[in-house]
């Protein structure tokens, strides 16, 4: 039983980590949120 809480809890520290990220991301690059649709072998939006 002890020997899953240690990879759980990295898990679950990795998560918090990757969330704090996100929202640190957020403040200093607001640009970041925003989705790209393109595939980048053109300037056009793709419509798929």
């Amino acid at each position: 039983m002890t020997s899953y809480l240690v990879p759980l809890l990295a898990i679950v520290l990795l998560c918090a980590l990757w969330a704090i990220f996100q929202l640190w991301l957020s403040k200093h690059d607001p640009d970041a949120t925003t989705r790209s649709t393109k595939c980048g072998a053109c300037d056009e939006r793709c419509e798929r």
